[in-house]
């Protein structure tokens, strides 16, 4: 080597033993970092998989099957139109029960005016499968007398709208199934339940949940398929 330095004979084994006595002094090796990164997945992993597991638990204890969905099915917000609520209510308490859902107390969450962004804090918050919130938007009927002198019958102008709100974890989306119903008609013909049949019948076109579900395969016990709920935004 010129310019009067002396070069220096460093073998391959040397380095190694350098570099090895170097990480037992406190260094961090990859191989202790990808360890830890490897342990964080498997308690992570671990973590979703005991849920599910508690979950399927306490379906067994309350009598019900290891793929039985929780429900928060909250009672139907309305203004006007406590007799179209508690039609919703029924209809939608026809759909959810058991052996397939498992409905979820809702003391503490009734009378409440949720918004339908709000839904997923709701379903962290209860640990429900799914979320679903009917609302009475509108319901309005107006009597129309006939002119003074006339003999004709008396009208009802019915205005009306369904909104049924729903989220599902599995999903992430809130979706809006809706209907909308504005008719005059002659009193002696107007009955709400009519009305109300047609509008539910509208609504189920698009509704992703049924009696026997067919969002997901119907099997209580064993795997389940992806979930295959239609996806559907919101419509305004």
């Amino acid at each position: 080597m010129s310019g009067g330095g002396r070069a220096h004979d460093v073998s391959f084994l040397n380095v190694l033993q350098y570099r090895k006595g170097h990480e037992s002094k406190g260094g961090f090796p990859m191989k202790k970092i990808f360890g830890w990164f490897l342990a964080l997945l498997l308690i992570l992993g671990a973590g979703t998989v005991s849920m599910a597991a508690d979950e399927q638990v306490m379906n067994r204890k309350l009598g019900y099957f290891d793929n039985t969905r929780t429900v928060l099915l909250l009672p139907a917000l309305f203004g006007d139109g406590d007799y179209a609520a508690s039609y919703v209510n029924r209809e939608m308490n026809t759909i959810f029960r058991y052996p397939y859902y498992r409905k979820l107390d809702t003391e503490g969450y009734t009378g409440k005016a949720y918004s339908p962004s709000e839904l997923p804090a709701l379903a962290e918050q209860t640990g429900a499968d799914i979320v679903v919130m009917p609302v009475i938007s509108r319901w309005q009927q107006i009597i129309m007398h006939p002119m003074l002198f006339s003999d004709g019958d008396a009208f009802i102008e019915t205005a009306a709208r369904i909104d049924i709100y729903s989220y599902k974890k599995a999903d992430g989306i809130v979706r809006d199934d809706k209907a909308s119903y504005w008719k005059p008609e002659d009193e002696s013909f107007v009955r709400n339940v009519y009305i109300l049949d047609e509008m539910m019948r509208d609504i189920y076109e698009t509704f992703p949940y049924r009696r026997v579900p067919t969002d997901i395969p119907s099997n209580l016990s064993g795997d389940t398929a992806p979930d295959r709920t239609p996806q559907a935004s919101m419509n305004h």
